[in-house]
């Protein structure tokens, strides 16, 4: 890369699939190095008018028309349209890798520290997101909400409000 250019790298998804695409550039003299999954290409890009690039891609000239929706990004290249789905490849691995995977559920809250049972807020049979309060707990004259990580049905409540509980209790069971 010279002076100037900036790479960026996209996850660029359609029909379900996800691409990786990265761009190269502008280059002093305005082309783009653009690679789809890995495969380069050179490409001069030109817009045209907002939301319309003027593409020639190895020789070959393509209008493409940029239509923002709310569920994406409307492509056109002559008759043909795709939806696509474009994000900072960084964010989506960052927030692939920081929530918790949709499959995954069940687990069993447990007390972190002794204290007192202030509120059960939820009961048996209750299907319980990732990220719901559970049960509030009193330790050094604070409450504390105890939160469902990753969710689930609740099968069991081993505390009532009021009860004493020491660390490592079970409180909630989730499956």
């Amino acid at each position: 890369m010279t002076p100037g250019e900036v790479r960026r790298e996209l996850i660029v998804t359609t029909d379900g699939r996800d691409r990786t695409v990265t761009i190269d550039g502008p280059s002093p003299d305005g082309r783009f190095k653009v690679a789809l999954d890995g495969v380069e290409r050179d490409v001069d890009a030109r817009a045209i008018r907002p939301g319309t690039w003027s593409l020639l891609i190895d020789g070959t000239s393509f209008v493409v028309d940029l239509d923002q929706r709310r569920n994406g990004v409307a492509a056109t290249v002559g008759a043909s349209e795709a939806l696509l789905q474009v994000q900072d490849a960084l964010h989506k691995r960052l927030a692939s890798a920081a929530s918790p995977r949709a499959h995954v559920s069940g687990e069993s809250i447990r007390a972190p520290i002794a204290g007192k049972v202030v509120k059960v807020l939820v009961t048996v049979g209750d299907v319980v997101p990732a990220g719901t309060p559970v049960i509030v707990l009193e330790a050094m004259k604070m409450e504390n909400e105890l939160i469902a990580e990753r969710g689930g049905t609740v099968k069991t409540i081993a505390k009532t409000a009021g009860q004493a509980v020491d660390t490592g209790d079970l409180l909630v069971e989730l499956v």
